[in-house]
């Protein structure tokens, strides 16, 4: 497609991919962003969000294991003499006894004498069969939860106060209502990665191909570091085991099936313009067949590694906070920022590693955004190739520098509340649909035999049957269920933390129409610029354009400057 994408038919898709980028640009530049805070906070002696303590800590800030050491120190003496006491009685007798005594530690038996007679005698009538095979250790733990809870607010690690309290302030706002002042640093970290990314595609793909080997390949260099120290975690075992047992009641969960197709979306780039954009440099008889399956292997088989080391380092937490793996996993920026880098506070050597973690993950990201861009820019340069294509540095910058104002509100103390706002109205929804009307355009309006004819005439030969039956019936199929699904849950898109008043769930469908429409206006466009009666005037709104000879033998215009 590629090769084939200047047909005037495709530029209403066109115009929708760029409104999408330019919106990815606005919140996934500022992601980035918090990653550059971290890897400048790694470069100490001791990372800050190993302890409490610090200016930004709160005194319900607690160190992962902090519960459990504070249980231990004020019942050790204790316990050990009831079990040592009570080893000649049974298991059963020792459990009461064990918990009773961390009862009568706790402040329930002075201050609510009638509650801690209650809990005596529960302990001394229902208990007793229950803790017949119980063990020291989660005997330890009962009497933690039953005589060391004072139902006050939950505690938060240092880790996630850092994340709220320290990079992003959040605070100090009230949500999309009142977002706050920008935060100066958060500006500056983001202003950096703009400038990255702007001397990297000032020169298009002279200057981004040469950037890209490293942003592409040290990734996986880390990847591999990063696995084989979570491999030796104690507990890693475990985590990794949960990340290979499958869970096929999970399938009937309409969820399950839009998170997949987001992170194919996200992470390959269909639907973004960048494997057009970028293909669209290739030689006409370049083997695409070949590269669409590696590109796809590669792609999959890199969030399969990246899988085992997340869950060995998910289940070395588990294990350190004697909790299951759900309970220690987050989604999206938690899982990033807070609970990998608290298991990274843990391990001996966590300053190289956190510094090589965020290394990584901007990287990753700058990778991820030189592509959206790079899409846009090159589609645009093509369009209007006198006042832009001449002038690219000068466009880049002024695009760079409109989109970085545009982010401005990102990086407020209330910006995580519209990062995750623009990551589900900007691209989240509407990227299915464009998908979705790039495979109805491409394989029903255009026609599956068309298009398998483009293809024989790159390679010399015919896709199978399997690859055409796949676009005419499978994909658009899968595509259409998949965009109906998201916006029946969009809500679920959004989270529970944060309750997002009326008039934004507004503003986001607002925004997502604003790209989506862009592809009925073009047509209602073409369709009142054509000539003849209304019949025509839809068959030449719908019909494919036949492509323009070149003077190079065996290759077809395509509007793309190589």
């Amino acid at each position: 497609m590629g090769q084939h994408s200047s047909r005037q038919k495709a530029q209403s898709v066109g115009y929708a991919i760029c409104l999408i980028d330019i919106y990815m640009g606005m919140y996934y530049n500022t992601i980035i962003g918090w990653a550059v805070y971290y890897l400048f906070a790694s470069f100490t002696s001791e990372l800050p969000w190993t302890k409490c303590g610090n200016p930004w800590n709160t005194e319900n800030c607690s160190p992962v294991t902090g519960r459990l050491n504070e249980t231990l120190t004020t019942t050790t003496t204790t316990a050990t003499t009831t079990l040592l006491s009570s080893m000649s009685t049974s298991a059963a007798s020792a459990g009461v006894t064990l918990v009773a005594s961390a009862l009568g530690n706790s402040t329930m038996a002075t201050s609510h004498p009638h509650y801690y007679q209650y809990e005596q005698h529960l302990l001394s009538s229902t208990l007793p069969t229950m803790l017949s095979n119980l063990t020291t250790s989660t005997v330890a733990t009962m009497a933690a939860v039953v005589g060391g809870s004072s139902g006050g607010p939950p505690l938060s690690s240092p880790a996630r106060e850092f994340f709220e309290r320290q990079v992003l302030e959040q605070y100090k706002s009230n949500g999309l209502d009142f977002m706050g002042p920008v935060k100066p640093s958060l500006a500056l970290c983001v202003f950096g990665v703009f400038v990255l990314v702007y001397f990297s595609l000032w020169k298009g793909v002279r200057s981004a191909g040469k950037v890209v080997w490293v942003t592409a390949l040290a990734p996986y260099i880390v990847l591999l570091i990063l696995l084989a120290r979570g491999v030796t975690l104690p507990g890693a075992a475990e985590g990794i085991r949960y990340y290979l047992t499958p869970q096929w009641d999970k399938l009937n969960n309409s969820r399950v099936w839009i998170d997949a197709a987001s992170q194919i979306f996200f992470s390959l780039g269909p639907g973004f313009g960048t494997l057009l954009a970028l293909s669209s440099y290739n030689k006409f008889n370049n083997n695409c067949y070949r590269d669409a399956l590696l590109t796809s292997s590669i792609n999959c088989l890199t969030s399969f590694l990246a899988g085992f080391v997340i869950f060995s380092v998910l289940g070395y937490m588990a294990q350190v906070q004697n909790k299951s793996i759900e309970e220690v996993g987050l989604e999206g920026p938690g899982l990033v920022f807070i609970v990998y880098p608290e298991a990274i506070a843990m391990m001996k050597g966590s300053v190289f590693w956190s510094i090589i973690f965020f290394l990584m993950l901007i990287t990753l990201g700058l990778d991820s955004t030189f592509g959206g861009l790079e899409a846009m820019i090159t589609a645009l340069c093509d369009e209007y190739p006198r006042t832009i294509g001449r002038r690219r540095e000068l466009f880049v910058l002024i695009l760079l520098g409109l989109i970085y104002i545009c982010a401005l509100p990102t990086m407020t103390y209330g910006g995580v509340y519209l990062v995750n706002f623009l990551n589900v109205y900007g691209p989240g929804l509407a990227i299915l649909f464009v998908v979705f009307v790039e495979a109805a355009g491409v394989f029903w309006f255009y026609g599956v035999e068309n298009f398998s004819a483009d293809i024989e005439q790159m390679l010399g030969k015919k896709p199978s049957l399997f690859w055409r039956i796949c676009w005419k019936y499978i994909s658009p199929t899968f595509l259409f269920c998949i965009l109906i699904f998201s916006l029946l849950g969009y809500e679920d898109m959004l989270g529970e933390e944060y309750k997002y008043p009326e008039w934004s769930v507004a503003a986001g469908w607002a925004l997502t129409l604003s790209s989506v429409l862009c592809i009925p206006t073009y047509v209602i466009y073409k369709f009142l610029k054509s000539s003849g009666n209304c019949k025509e005037r839809l068959r030449r709104t719908f019909k494919p354009e036949p492509l323009i000879q070149t003077a190079i033998p065996g290759q077809l215009y395509t509007g793309t400057a190589v």
